[in-house]
């Protein structure tokens, strides 16, 4: 859409628009079809045109209120990026009470899209509810992709996760869980 000029195009997709996000100069578009989630690479040039879909399969974002995308340049052309996501027959409403099953890692390439793999969150067998005191889904979300100074992380719920790429795949190097202690009370 060229909006100084008054000019709209539309681009055909087999998927909803939940989100348009930026890779470098152009663009990428998720959505579901009910059932998986799709990235969709645009190129924005004098005519729109979609280039390159990933299809994650059963699958759906992890985080809807701030969607916890992240995108980190490498080049011009080039970059990583990082979803959060959840298995697809769970609502999306759902990532309000609970973490995501993992962050989704992909490369883009010249608007070719590669999946680098997942770094998930392990199960936490019970309900941590800690009334905020340490982390809190309610006002931040519950899960992150990070990339800092070469790095990559994954926040999800009481963890961070750091991962490599390893053979063009991401691989767990470390973990951190930060949750809070049970407080015990003697008498």
């Amino acid at each position: 859409m060229r909006y100084a000029q008054g000019e709209v195009y539309s681009l055909p997709l087999p998927h909803s628009v939940d989100h348009v996000e930026a890779l470098g100069k152009h663009a990428l578009v998720v959505g579901s079809d009910g059932k998986d989630l799709h990235f969709t690479s645009v190129r924005l040039a004098r005519l729109p045109v979609t280039v390159d879909r990933y299809t994650q399969k059963n699958s759906a974002q992890g985080e809807t209120r701030s969607h916890g995308f992240f995108y980190q340049p490498e080049s011009e052309f080039d970059g990583l990026l990082g979803l959060p996501i959840i298995g697809g027959g769970d609502a999306a409403a759902g990532q309000l009470r609970r973490e995501s099953a993992g962050v989704l890692f992909l490369r883009n390439h010249a608007l070719s899209l590669g999946d680098l793999g997942r770094l998930d969150a392990r199960p936490a067998g019970k309900e941590r509810n800690d009334g905020c005191r340490a982390s809190c889904v309610d006002w931040y979300g519950n899960s992150r992709p990070l990339f800092l100074r070469g790095r990559i992380f994954a926040l999800m719920g009481y963890e961070i996760v750091e991962g490599k790429l390893d053979q063009q795949r991401i691989v767990e190097t470390r973990r951190i869980d930060f949750s809070p202690a049970p407080l015990l009370i003697n008498r």
